[in-house]
């Protein structure tokens, strides 16, 4: 009999072996700190850098604006009467229908 109990222990051991091992091997693949969600999180990481890259490229060519309108002050005039349609008093301003290959020019 003591045989039988001594054989029924291993399985009971490999058994409890084998849960934990699938256990780990979950936690490792899918858990909080698992390899699924590691390379989620470093793909969206390089979408960040990849954005931060952008808006970085974008805040250097707005510095040099501001250092060019700071400098030149006609330049900010121009853009005034382009872009806000702004003019002197005694100005009159014209103001003519776009074509369509105008309208789809940036």
């Amino acid at each position: 009999m003591e045989g039988g109990e001594t054989s029924s222990k291993w399985v009971w051991v490999g058994l409890t072996l084998l849960a934990a091992n699938g256990w780990a091997q979950y936690v490792l693949w899918f858990g909080e700190q698992g390899l699924v969600r590691w390379r989620r999180t470093e793909s969206q990481l390089m979408l960040v850098k990849q954005e931060i890259n952008r808006v970085s490229d974008r805040i250097h060519l707005l510095q040099g604006d501001i250092l060019l309108v700071e400098r030149e002050p006609t330049v900010l005039e121009e853009v005034a009467r382009r872009d806000l349609g702004l003019v002197y008093p005694d100005e009159i301003l014209f103001i003519f229908p776009r074509t369509g290959k105008e309208r789809r020019s940036p």
